[in-house]
């Protein structure tokens, strides 16, 4: 397969790197110029790539010189030997060069390739940490809904209870909700957006949508855009394609996909917060109550978990919600201080 030609330069670029590659080169920067310098350098990866040109082309033009100098060198030499000898042979030995010569020219492009490799190693230890991702951990606290805006301009709204490592870096932008619930307005970029949630992976760019991590399954509603739900790790597999407007949830044990029919609306009832499900299982949705208050609705069986609900209510109000639930003849509900027991009949 043919390589393919990289892509051209741009001459502005090409100009700043080449006035910083002699700024460089011509002496030690003052505090400002090296500030101003690693400011242009973490600019833009464009800009990595346009310093790395020019060192390279210096590189190339030291080491053409160099041979022009010793090609020149050799062609002064022969004559002078010629001028002063009274017999020269027809097919002479090549002459040695004098020893003076050879020092000389043996210093200089070693001189070049030390300091092309000590510029080379300096620049990158200091864009190492700039290349490598660096890891940021988003928290929003018990009954506590937060937004935050990503170093990729991307805009995260985090619901509460919910953790969210992030790692973006220039080649790639990660995150993974550790916990809880996010809506991703992901900003338009080269980089590809990825989420992991789980053993689940999501791809992205430029799209809004919700992820919430639940107890049996992740919830995945796309609200513009379009979104890959793959496996994550060894022997990844794509699951799902999510165009705009649709809702699934994925299995966490056998990754089956199944498609909710949820309005939008309801889907992001919780940035207002509000508690909207609609056939949901009662342990999800006293999961999701919890979040946001201090007393905790604990359901104590099996069959009381797995019985669906369907409503709207707000999220601080658990009075409201063992009402609800004991206006349902399935369920007993007993309430101790800071908890609200739930059991089936």
């Amino acid at each position: 397969m043919n390589q393919q030609e990289p892509a051209a330069m741009d001459d502005g670029v090409a100009e700043q790197a080449a006035h910083w590659f002699l700024c460089n080169r011509e002496g030690d920067l003052s505090a400002a110029q090296r500030a101003e310098f690693m400011a242009w350098m973490k600019g833009s990866p464009e800009h990595v790539r346009a310093y790395l040109h020019a060192l390279h082309l210096h590189r190339q033009v030291g080491a053409a010189m160099s041979v022009h100098a010793q090609q020149h060198e050799s062609r002064a030499v022969l004559p002078m030997l010629q001028a002063t000898a009274k017999v020269v042979p027809l097919f002479a030995a090549p002459v040695p060069a004098p020893r003076a010569v050879v020092a000389t020219r043996t210093r200089r492009p070693l001189w070049r390739r030390v300091a092309a490799v000590a510029c080379g190693l300096l620049l990158v230890a200091g864009l190492l940490p700039w290349l490598m991702p660096r890891e940021q951990l988003l928290v929003a606290g018990h009954g506590q809904l937060r937004e935050v805006v990503l170093a990729d301009r991307t805009h995260v709204r985090l619901n509460a209870d919910s953790r969210l490592r992030v790692k973006i870096g220039w080649f790639s932008r990660r995150v993974e909700l550790l916990q809880g619930e996010a809506t991703f307005d992901i900003a338009a970029d080269r980089r590809p957006f990825q989420v992991r949630v789980g053993d689940l992976q999501i791809r992205d760019i430029g799209t809004v949508f919700d992820v919430s991590r639940r107890l049996q399954s992740t919830r995945i509603g796309v609200v513009s855009g379009e979104v890959e739900v793959w496996t994550a790790g060894d022997g990844q597999r794509r699951l799902a394609q999510l165009p705009a407007g649709r809702v699934v949830q994925v299995d966490h044990l056998s990754h089956a996909v199944q498609p909710l029919e949820i309005p939008m609306s309801m889907l992001l009832d919780w940035q207002q917060r509000r508690v909207s499900f609609r056939d949901e299982r009662l342990d999800e949705v006293a999961a999701a109550f919890n979040r946001h208050n201090q007393v905790q609705v604990q359901v104590t069986d099996d069959v009381a978990r797995a019985a669906r609900l369907s409503g709207s209510l707000e999220a601080h109000r658990v009075a409201a919600l063992q009402a609800f639930l004991q206006r349902d003849a399935r369920f007993v509900i007993r309430r101790e201080q800071d908890t609200v027991w739930v059991s089936s009949r």
